[in-house]
């Protein structure tokens, strides 16, 4: 599945996708999951993105593994016990499956709005979709074998939209909308 390691245009099917795992997320975790939502670039119709799916599931107990752990590995992802970042629990995919990643986070936590806010803001706001989408191919093609510069490379962008998604977020009275799945 390294294929997936590129910027690709926008591809509608990817909302599809979403979909179907969502779904079968949602059947295996029931009510125990507050929102499944579609996040990250392959959520903004018409933004390029590496197509890989990024799903959040948000959870009133982020600490709570043993509710939700064996429900997401059930349906084939592995929980990533490695992850650094403390504001989530992160999964994949099983080894040669197609690349998704899984976001649990604590329903109404900063990592969960910030997530959906910037999502809403980029749906929103094609002009910023545009500048976002240059710049990741500029840093795909000087770090296409450096993963861990592309990522760091996109935070002077990333941060500036999330400023401009603050400031629209006080014009609008932005709040989540209804989760996804």
């Amino acid at each position: 599945m390294e294929e997936q390691w590129r910027i690709a245009a926008y591809e509608p099917e990817w909302k599809d996708i979403f979909n179907d795992v969502a779904s079968t997320l949602r059947q295996s975790l029931g009510a125990y999951a507050s929102r499944i939502d579609h996040v990250g670039s392959t959520s903004v119709i018409g933004l390029d993105a590496k197509p890989i799916i990024d799903i959040q599931i948000s959870v009133l107990d982020l600490d709570d593994t043993r509710s939700y752990k064996h429900k997401i590995e059930n349906v084939g992802f592995v929980f990533r016990e490695d992850n650094q970042d403390k504001s989530k629990k992160y999964f994949r995919e099983i080894a040669g499956t197609r690349r998704t990643h899984i976001h649990v986070r604590q329903v109404g936590s900063f990592s969960e709005q910030l997530t959906l806010l910037f999502r809403d803001y980029l749906r929103e706001h094609p002009e910023d979709c545009v500048r976002y989408a240059l710049e990741k191919h500029r840093l795909f093609a000087l770090y296409q074998h450096e993963r861990t510069k592309y990522v760091e490379g996109k935070g002077p962008v990333v941060w500036d939209i999330i400023q401009k998604a603050h400031l629209w977020s006080q014009e609008v009275g932005w709040s989540p909308s209804v989760t996804d799945m």
